[in-house]
């Protein structure tokens, strides 16, 4: 194995003029990685980031960009797993638990089960929140500073084809708004809708509910942005990390054939967390979960919004050139093969609400498949390891990586920089197995 690393930025300052003399590398190239990086470059780290495939290619690539408050709680609620395995016998369930004899996943499974409570359900939407306070002005603040996005701010909808299955999400919503979550309408009629969807079909639709302070952006756009905004040579791509050691007061980061030293480590790697971390003894508890999407121009009306199929359990994202798509989830997540048909059935299930939208012709291009790190209680993973000083963790996102990964970059990066965490972080401390 060859020498450390020079690391070519070394030696230069980044946005601030006071110098933070530390270099952390952030391992993982998807958005979560790539927020901690440009959040840790801005309080003046000197940053190295290393992606195994290509930047924001993983499952950051195929989701629908939503950031959105209105939709942050824990997978993990009363009737989940029973709601799963009788999705798990219908090819076009939007749910799926797959029966599985793998040890690690019964573990989870069970621990799933354990947590499933309302009073659970309750507490970790609450944590969520916390963490959630600020993401919107940290947004406002990547803007500002010229990292160039494309973010849509009209809310979110959420239709029905019949009222009775908004009864779910409005029990939801009266506990988000019970904790503090303002901006989420009453109970709308088809018309309401159709104003602030045109794409909705008027006919198929018996109520919505709009969130109006949500927002989503195009994930390959605001991977990209951040991206940009490192310094020159501060990512590296088709880079295999083989292990991490201690070294001194640092760490030692080992690929296949070059090592590079660091002061601190940031590992942000999703479902491959825990190879990276190799043997140590901690509780990583996250599987793969299996999710689907399609972008396509199509004809008719377009959908421009953030908008969701309540009995269908479909997202859109109406980007400025393209609609995304997006839904299932399957668990465990077995590959990432995007499967024609399973997609087909999702578009069928999604125009079925729409006036006149038609995707086309599917192309293999269009379609894709990715695996989400899901944790039992559907809380990710952030904070310093314990027991090993400059090691962090920013991981197990699930369904919610692009609305969380500004808060968990902007509460993390003064920790991993010498700073006392914030309360926020506490529900998603990490823990010795």
């Amino acid at each position: 194995m060859g020498g450390a690393a020079t690391l070519p930025w070394q030696g230069r300052g980044v946005y601030r003029d006071t110098i933070v003399a530390m270099t952390v590398c952030v391992i993982g190239g998807g958005v979560v990685g790539l927020a901690c990086a440009y959040e840790l470059a801005t309080r003046g780290a000197e940053v190295c980031v290393l992606e195994r495939g290509r930047l924001g290619e993983g499952a950051s690539k195929g989701n629908t960009g939503w950031i959105t408050t209105s939709f942050s709680y824990p997978l993990a609620a009363p009737g989940v797993i029973g709601t799963g395995l009788r999705s798990a016998l219908s090819p076009g369930g939007a749910l799926v638990v797959r029966p599985s004899l793998d040890p690690a996943f019964l573990r989870w499974l069970w621990r799933f089960r354990a947590r499933s409570t309302t009073s659970f359900f309750r507490d970790a939407t609450q944590a969520l929140m916390r963490l959630n306070a600020h993401t919107y002005e940290t947004l406002d603040r990547w803007l500002e500073s010229g990292v160039s996005f494309e973010q849509h701010a009209a809310g979110l909808v959420l239709v029905a084809h019949r009222r009775e299955a908004l009864m779910g999400y409005l029990e939801m919503f009266d506990i988000l708004r019970s904790l503090g979550l303002e901006g989420i309408s009453d109970l709308l009629s088809p018309e309401l809708c159709v104003e602030l969807e045109p794409a909705v079909d008027r006919s198929a639709i018996a109520a919505g509910v709009h969130a109006s302070a949500d927002r989503f952006v195009q994930p390959q756009s605001l991977t990209a942005g951040l991206a940009a905004a490192l310094p020159d040579g501060a990512v590296r791509e088709g880079v295999d990390v083989r292990g991490l050691e201690r070294r001194g007061a640092g760490w030692r980061v080992l690929l296949s054939g070059d090592v590079i030293e660091a002061s601190a480590v940031v590992v942000a790697t999703g479902v491959g967390t825990r190879a990276v971390l190799g043997e140590r003894r901690l509780d990583v508890p996250i599987q793969p979960a299996k999710g689907y999407s399609v972008t396509a121009v199509g004809t008719g009306t377009r959908p421009t919004t953030a908008l969701y199929l309540a009995e269908a359990k479909v997202g859109l994202s109406g980007y400025r050139d393209a609609v995304r798509v997006a839904g299932v989830f399957e668990l465990p997540g077995r590959d990432e093969v995007a499967d024609r048909g399973r997609i087909e059935g999702m578009l069928r299930q999604t125009t079925a609400y729409l006036r006149d939208w038609d995707p086309g012709p599917l192309s293999d291009e269009m379609l894709w498949a990715g695996s989400r790190p899901v944790t039992p209680d559907g809380l990710p993973i952030v904070g310093e390891v314990p027991g090993e000083p400059g090691l962090f963790l920013a991981t197990g996102h699930g369904m919610l990586g692009v609305t969380l990964a500004p808060a968990t970059a902007a509460l993390l990066a003064p920790v991993v920089l010498g700073e006392r965490p914030s309360d926020a972080l506490a529900p998603f401390t990490p823990r010795v197995a």
